[in-house]
């Protein structure tokens, strides 16, 4: 399907605004980057993202955020160097709707979610290991809104 050049912009536009938001406000490792980098990891479909796990748990909640009912197409690759299983739950609180991921280290999870006008997302993540760490995970977006396969799920 061919669309004109101006949706495709608005478009991307849309998604990089509310990807750059929860990025700078998603973790410290992230919100200490430039912006100038952040922008450029979107254009580049996605980038990397620490979350700090204690005791096998994780959790991070967004502020309000406009979204005007986008759907967001992505993948999401655990580190390879990680061990056991992640379990990665995304709660949408406008919606009331929910999004579970399971995913193992190395292996690219993609995901498809429709927002409202605005959302507010709940993170919990869970691993199969009671440990703690800094989860580290590739967080690709299609910036086209085809889905899918590389290049998004791949950040090698």
């Amino acid at each position: 399907m061919m669309t004109r050049p101006a949706n495709r912009v608005f478009s991307a536009a849309r998604c990089v605004l509310l990807l750059l938001a929860l990025a700078l406000a998603y973790a410290p490792s992230v919100s200490a980057q430039g912006i100038a980098s952040i922008m450029s990891g979107l254009r580049e479909g996605g980038g990397w993202v620490g979350i700090p796990i204690e005791g096998g748990r994780g959790s991070y909640s967004t502020v309000r955020l406009p979204t005007a009912g986008m759907t967001l197409r992505g993948c999401v690759n655990v580190w390879y160097g990680h061990s056991g299983s992640w379990t990665i739950e995304a709660r949408e609180q406008m919606a009331d709707s929910t999004v579970v991921l399971d995913a193992e280290p190395g292996i690219p999870v993609p995901f498809v979610h429709t927002f409202g006008m605005q959302a507010r997302l709940d993170f919990d993540f869970r691993w199969s290991e009671p440990r703690d760490t800094t989860l580290m995970m590739w967080v690709g977006v299609d910036m086209d809104g085809e889905g899918g396969e590389p290049p998004v799920c791949d950040p090698y």
